[in-house]
């Protein structure tokens, strides 16, 4: 995120721009690009095959037509229109309707954001709050955006040292794969819900990495965590967390590491102003909207609540600007 040059046509701008991001996750939210991707029509034809309303569609695809997201014919047939037709249809292999599906989830917390402001309370948290649906499409969207960035962080470690990771909290999988990937000696225990180890499992045998994975589930923030490894990696996890669960949970990593074992942590790591990385600053706005206690942490923070927790060594070995900065406790 760069520091924008406030001037009043900026301002301008940004207040309104709420009206294209609303579109864009209704028509996601309706899966809109799929349908039509499969099979062009008009508003008359869509809005009978789907049991919506005529008005309602027709405005809305006008929009979006508008908007070069759709392309309307002369006869009133609607046809998606590049990007959209490969970045927004379900199931093409670079979609990212995952994420803009978390996105319109992120909308609904973000509204409640000025009255958590006044009064502190949250009304909900969505991340203990999740339907089904709404989980598999936060699953899918931390894999289309992270399984780059992945790639990057294991390619910046020495792995040669660690033989048995603990993926905490591991999702499907693309931390995991990252690292087997890059050190072909290492195996894996992926730990996280059952709901979400089902996803992983069907991930992993995909890519053809099941043999080299344990697959444990379980709740990170009271269970105790499977033994016999010598790297922990809590990957987009502190962030969610008050500090004296991040605590807690630190305790726990120590306990099932092996004695020289490492546990490394990847998230925004801020400055002691708190405005920098500025990423990190907008996505603690996020945790304020979505959680009951989550945060971002600056270094010093997390390095004094590891070594509470009785890590040693702690040091940044990463830096960067985009939860991509890494820090390393040993036991």
């Amino acid at each position: 995120m760069m520091v924008a040059h406030w001037t009043p046509e900026k301002l301008h701008e940004v207040s309104s721009a709420f009206q294209e991001c609303r579109i864009l996750l209704t028509a996601s939210e309706l899966d809109l690009f799929t349908k039509l991707k499969r099979n062009p029509r008009s508003v008359g034809e869509l809005a009978r095959d789907e049991d919506w309303d005529a008005r309602g569609l027709r405005i809305l695809m006008d929009a979006l037509s508008a908007e070069g997201l759709l392309e309307k014919s002369e006869d009133g047939v609607y046809r998606v229109a590049e990007p959209a037709a490969t970045a927004l249809v379900r199931g093409e292999e670079e979609s990212i309707l995952p994420m803009v599906l978390h996105r319109a989830h992120m909308w609904r917390t973000w509204s409640n954001l000025t009255e958590i402001v006044r009064t502190g309370r949250n009304p909900s948290n969505i991340m203990v709050s999740r339907t089904e649906d709404e989980l598999r499409s936060f699953i899918g969207a931390m894999h289309v955006v992270g399984k780059k960035l992945a790639k990057i962080i294991a390619a910046s470690m020495d792995l040669a040292p660690y033989n048995r990771l603990l993926d905490l909290g591991g999702g499907s999988g693309t931390y995991t794969m990252a690292f087997l990937e890059r050190a072909p000696h290492m195996t894996a225990t992926l730990f996280d819900v059952p709901e979400v180890v089902e996803l992983a499992r069907q991930r992993l045998s995909q890519e053809g990495y099941s043999g080299r994975v344990d697959l444990v589930a379980g709740d990170y923030s009271r269970d105790e965590l499977p033994g016999g490894h010598d790297l922990a990696l809590l990957s987009a996890i502190i962030h969610s967390n008050g500090p004296e669960e991040n605590r807690r949970l630190y305790s726990r990593v120590h306990r099932c590491l092996e004695p020289g074992g490492v546990i490394l942590i990847r998230d925004f790591i801020m400055d002691h102003s708190r405005t920098k990385p500025p990423d990190g600053a907008l996505f603690a706005v996020n945790m304020l909207a979505a959680t009951q206690n989550g945060d971002t942490y600056t270094y010093e923070e997390v390095r004094k609540d590891l070594e509470t927790s009785g890590f040693k060594d702690v040091r940044m070995i990463r830096d960067g600007e985009h939860m991509d900065q890494l820090v390393a406790g040993t036991k």
